[in-house]
């Protein structure tokens, strides 16, 4: 009795190993349910980090551009405080600051308009 146990447990292993949309079922006496017009549903691809970066990108341009201008702020900030400008490093930061606001409201404007757009689809 107990090789049987081990034997159906390895087909079921088997089975399931040989696909990687294996009938989870399989190997057993009972199956689901038949149900006319449902269709089993299936993951979309995955996408990767340069795929939803472009796509992104593209839906929002003002942020990627905001946040290479703060980036931008605060490197030249920092390297004219370490020079002892501390007149041109204080309008730097100031400007820094500036960015993230424009990085702030683009992001905000994006969100919105996003919004905007899923609802004219429902209609």
């Amino acid at each position: 009795m107990a090789d049987v146990k081990d034997t159906d447990a390895g087909a079921v292993r088997n089975a399931a190993a040989s696909s990687p949309l294996s009938n989870p079922y399989a190997g057993l006496g009972i199956q689901p349910p038949e149900i006319e017009g449902f269709q089993v549903w299936q993951a979309p691809p995955q996408e990767g980090f340069a795929e939803k970066f472009k796509r992104k990108t593209m839906e929002n341009p003002f942020v990627p551009i905001g946040c290479g201008l703060t980036a931008a702020a605060l490197i030249y900030g920092v390297s004219t405080f370490s020079r002892g400008d501390s007149k041109t490093g204080q309008k730097m930061m100031r400007a820094r600051v500036l960015a993230q606001g424009f990085t702030i409201g683009a992001i905000l404007l994006g969100v919105v308009y996003s919004g905007l757009k899923g609802t004219d689809k429902n209609k």
